[in-house]
């Protein structure tokens, strides 16, 4: 019987499973009381095998050592995943709501995604917003893509560094942040100002939408403004949504890392494209 068992926790079933050595790294920082479960590689290098033990000696679980085909079998990982020989089983993470939102009040930056259904620009996503201290991240808990073990290998960790609100309506958790002192700006090749151009607001909102559709009509009209990313050719006229955010995120943090703000920014590059 598995020590969470004995414990009372939530059956295996309902575990996560975090796989990678970032992201189990990330687990390790952010959340260790939640491991519940260590599964280690027995491979051909010692050398890993000792940096994995001593990563997680301090979890309290004891772990699970196996070869190749039983550790595939412990885990239900394929070949095809990147595992890196380490996996960690935990409890649920709990995710925040529409009622957790005007706890941001006086915060600085808040990333929300309108139905973003590729894993990749979600993780890309939460990679971006860890690395640049976001202050939450708001995803759609219908009609967009789950925070998944594939999700958390591709931000490599930032998933765990980042406060996640789901939310059933977007438009109304865009209100509940206006009422909270945020300034709404859709990230939208309609934009009258460039990322640049745009001098924003101390607590600023911004809303990405999703691939090819980009933001829906009734979030855009929840928007106080429409920014773009300047750019684009014949053949190349749109950025990923993931690569969009991340340009989007790091120009709106420029001012909190003492860089010279958007104010003084030019408006040299002039809009052939958008994002």
């Amino acid at each position: 019987m598995s020590a969470a068992r004995k414990r009372g926790h939530a059956p295996e079933a309902e575990w996560e499973c975090i796989y990678g050595r970032h992201s189990v790294q990330a687990v390790v920082a952010a959340r260790p009381e939640s491991v519940r479960r260590v599964v280690i590689l027995k491979g051909k290098r010692d050398d890993i095998l000792e940096e994995y033990l001593e990563l997680t000696a301090g979890l309290g679980v004891e772990p699970e050592i196996f070869q190749w085909n039983d550790f595939l079998y412990a885990t239900g990982l394929t070949a095809a995943d990147k595992h890196q020989g380490i996996c960690l089983f935990t409890e649920p993470r709990e995710f925040l709501t529409e009622d957790d939102l005007p706890k941001l009040r006086g915060k600085r930056v808040v990333v929300a995604l309108d139905q973003l259904s590729d894993p990749r620009n979600l993780a890309a996503v939460l990679r971006s917003a860890a690395f640049f201290g976001i202050d939450g991240v708001v995803v759609m808990k219908y009609r967009s893509s789950e925070l998944t073990p594939q999700v958390s290998k591709i931000a490599v960790g930032g998933a765990e560094f980042v406060d996640l609100y789901r939310v059933t309506n977007l438009a109304n958790a865009l209100r509940i942040l206006k009422k909270a002192g945020f300034f709404i700006y859709g990230l939208d090749e309609r934009g009258a100002e460039t990322l640049a151009q745009t001098d924003f607001a101390r607590s600023s909102v911004l809303v990405v939408g999703a691939e090819g559709q980009g933001l829906r009509e009734k979030t855009r009209g929840c928007c106080d403004a429409l920014v773009r990313i300047p750019g684009g050719r014949a053949g190349v006229d749109s950025l990923n949504a993931g690569v969009a955010a991340s340009i989007a995120i790091a120009e709106l943090c420029r001012e909190e890392r003492g860089e010279p703000g958007a104010s003084q920014a030019t408006a040299d590059s002039q809009d052939a494209g958008d994002a």
